[in-house]
């Protein structure tokens, strides 16, 4: 039953009550929030809010307050509460399933989505409108893959002689772990031989290419228009930011970050941040870029 109260919603996100118990209409954001709504965030920003219902770690006087160690995680509990995406298992009509595609009951497939021979799909995994798995893809369970998406097409490898490119056959395969997420219009492309694999629990925003051969670990984060190049090794946890780029054969350690638009031409040893192109040290990197600013921006 959705809670209407925050008496009520304090029992479901087990939260702390304090304060007058109030009426639950909506949800918003601090700055948008009205007095029926729930919102979260800092006390410091919380106070001004309009918000009924505010989500946060301590109590603030006179204020209807849940309180959490991870407002913004409980608020996410909320949201899934109150806003329960529900999907109907099946596969849709003008789906192209090959006879050989094992597609889990619990499934759902979206309209024009294409899975070639040899693909299987797992528990409770959507395929949006429009994906396509080439032969041989295996997906996970509980993964969620976008419109548009192209996994497991040809690594982009040629070879060459005195009369011009040889393609190199592309015979291996995709495998995406459980949990994984692919934004629209993603490409992840086979392996030349044996696999590329995306780990458990890793995220792919829209528009990112992963190279042949790639091996991405569990709970990576790689955010829009970053390009992977062939063989690259991304350890767990590691963070990509927007149109970064990595050449291949390179490694990324556990936990290295990765800054926006960087150029990685090396290594990133595990838990360090590097920024830039070629990529260095971040640290390093921004102390590079105060000083030019401060070079080149006319004195006085």
């Amino acid at each position: 039953m959705r809670p209407t109260d925050s008496h009520a919603l304090a029992e479901v996100l087990n939260a702390s009550h304090h304060g007058p118990v109030t009426k639950v209409f909506g949800v918003a954001t601090l700055e948008d929030a009205e007095a029926g709504d729930v919102s979260f965030g800092s006390n410091t920003k919380a106070k001004v809010s309009r918000a009924g219902v505010l989500i946060t770690t301590t109590p603030i006087p006179g204020r209807c307050c849940l309180c959490v160690a991870d407002p913004k995680y409980s608020f996410i509990l909320l949201l899934n509460e109150l806003f329960p995406v529900e999907h109907r298992p099946g596969i849709a009509e003008s789906a192209q399933i090959d006879p050989s595609a094992v597609v889990h009951e619990t499934a759902t497939i979206h309209p024009g989505v294409v899975v070639m021979r040899g693909c299987k799909i797992g528990a409770n995994s959507v395929l949006f409108p429009k994906v396509v798995l080439y032969p041989n893809t295996e997906v996970g369970a509980w993964c969620r893959i976008h419109a548009g998406a192209v996994i497991g097409a040809d690594g982009f490898a040629f070879h060459p002689t005195e009369t011009g490119l040889v393609k190199v056959p592309q015979l291996g395969r995709v495998v995406i772990e459980d949990q994984v997420e692919i934004g629209a219009n993603s490409t992840i492309d086979r392996a030349f031989l044996g696999e590329t694999r995306v780990g458990k629990g890793t995220k792919l925003d829209n528009l990112v290419h992963i190279g042949h051969n790639c091996q991405l670990g569990e709970a990576v984060i790689v955010a829009a228009q970053v390009g992977l190049s062939g063989s690259v090794r991304v350890g767990d946890r590691v963070m990509i930011g927007g149109q970064a780029g990595v050449v291949e054969h390179t490694q990324l350690g556990e936990g290295a970050q990765v800054g926006a638009q960087s150029g990685v031409t090396k290594s990133v040893s595990a838990g360090v941040a590097v920024l830039g192109t070629p990529a260095e040290n971040a640290m390093k990197m921004k102390r590079i870029y105060a000083q030019t600013r401060m070079d080149i921006e006319p004195k006085g």
